[in-house]
């Protein structure tokens, strides 16, 4: 028998494909432990540089700002510290606005906004994709890096600091405006003996911190303050790290602020399918599990190093929140999502078009972007180390946990025969559209490390 002959043997072939599976396995396990290491080692340092002490009077906010979101930040930057008013705590909020994104009638409003005072900081160009630029108190960046610095418990003034990040080869993308305000604002701060809040939270330009309807007696969704509810389950959990919220996909709205048109979330609009179909399971069964970068509350020490070493490691990553999900579940941090509370998520409407996507559905454009990052981690660290926390196979759960997904879904819809007709319909198509893009993904999946990674947008 000649070797090319033996090499086509089925039995051959199938012991070759095991064996170079085991060796891809071995790889993404080792990238994982190294990058597991690398936020443990971090947030190590954290604890000694701060010995361990955290400002209990304060919360801090992170939030990256781009094209739009001057369309959400009147309402949702003076809500979000109107929460942690409610809360007998004051805010210390970092809005990055990434590659040279400005809204300055939103500075403007931000200015006249009772007690709070606006530190403006400017980033020099990123050296690096996965460099952070140092960040100066001046235009100009001259003389020393800007650090944050602590003021009197007994002061009851907030703080936002808007961070304007230079436009430059290497700054497009969230998680490029991310790496600057982790790796290099708040990293250097720590070091020159700032010590940070206790917890953190990370939400989006939209994000509103609502009580699920369920859990509350009042009427209107926008006036609850889910962020203090959050708060509270933390403070009273030391074993837990990361807390988040249900993510909620919600079609935003035009409406008047002061003379000024912003978005607000309407729930009485349909959603299109596979963001119902996430509205309902997200949090509740397994491969649904991620925690929604648009609604975090953690322990400060851990998400900065999470957050760091994303964003130096793989400057390409556009689903951070998934990705520090996966690291937060097998370093062996506390964490759970609070099924009391939902963040909002704006979703496009189901007939809405985009013109910059080969996919001309905007709310399939949103789901292929989100797939498209999820098969870069899997290519990363393996299906079988993020199966857990995010699966694109088919949700078997339906039908072996088919008595939990109704009842879910009556949670989110009320159920009458017409709704029900709808609702199957619905479903079935999201099943067909969540294939279609998986193939898409898989043939696309983001470029997560190296020159060619792109984190747009």
């Amino acid at each position: 028998m000649s070797l090319d002959t033996f090499l086509r043997i089925p039995a051959f072939q199938t012991l070759h494909f095991k064996k170079q599976n085991v060796l891809v396995k071995r790889t993404q396990n080792s990238v994982l432990n190294s990058d597991l290491q690398a936020v443990k080692t971090c947030r190590e340092w954290i604890v000694s540089k701060t010995k361990n002490t955290f400002d209990k009077t304060r919360i801090l906010g992170v939030v990256a700002a781009a094209n739009q979101a001057d369309s959400f930040l009147p309402y949702t930057i003076p809500q979000i510290i109107q929460q942690i008013t409610e809360m007998g705590m004051q805010a210390d909020i970092i809005i990055g606005l990434n590659h040279g994104f400005e809204c300055p009638t939103v500075i403007e409003h931000f200015n006249l906004l009772p007690n709070v005072q606006i530190t403006h900081l400017y980033t020099e160009a990123k050296p690096e994709n996965n460099i952070a630029a140092r960040i100066f108190d001046n235009v100009q960046c001259t003389g020393e890096p800007y650090c944050l610095s602590n003021i009197p418990p007994e002061s009851s003034q907030h703080r936002i600091f808007i961070v304007h990040q230079k436009v430059s080869l290497h700054s497009s993308g969230k998680i490029r405006v991310l790496g600057d305000i982790y790796g290099s604002l708040l990293l250097k701060s720590i070091e020159k003996g700032w010590i940070p809040p206790e917890f953190l939270v990370t939400f989006d330009a939209e994000t509103q911190f609502l009580v699920e309807p369920k859990y509350q007696a009042i009427e209107s969704k926008l006036e609850t303050n889910g962020l203090k509810l959050i708060v509270n389950e933390l403070q009273k959990s030391p074993q837990i790290d990361i807390l988040s919220t249900r993510n909620k996909f919600v079609v935003y709205q035009q409406a008047m602020l002061d003379n000024k048109e912003i978005l607000l979330p309407d729930f009485s609009q349909e959603v299109p399918p596979i963001q119902l179909f996430l509205n309902v399971v997200h949090g509740k069964f397994s491969g649904y599990k991620w925690h929604p970068g648009g609604g975090i509350v953690a322990r400060t020490d851990a998400m900065i190093s999470l957050l760091a070493i994303i964003s130096e490691r793989y400057p390409g990553i556009r689903v951070e929140d998934v990705h520090l999900s996966i690291l937060t579940y097998h370093a062996g941090f506390g964490s759970d999502i609070c099924l009391k509370v939902n963040s909002t998520n704006r979703s496009p409407k189901i007939g809405e078009i985009t013109m910059n996507s080969s996919i001309k559905s905007a709310w399939m454009e949103q789901i292929y972007r989100w797939m498209s990052g999820c098969k870069g981690l899997e290519l990363c660290y393996g299906k079988h180390n993020i199966r857990p926390i995010v699966d694109d196979g088919f949700p078997w759960f339906t039908i072996t946990k088919s008595l939990d997904f109704i009842r879910a879904l009556i949670e989110q819809r009320k159920i009458n025969l017409s709704t029900i007709i709808k609702n199957t319909n619905f479903l079935t198509l999201a099943l067909i559209a969540s294939r279609q893009l998986k193939r898409k993904s898989s043939n696309n999946p983001d470029i997560l490390q190296g020159s060619t990674a792109k984190a747009c947008w």
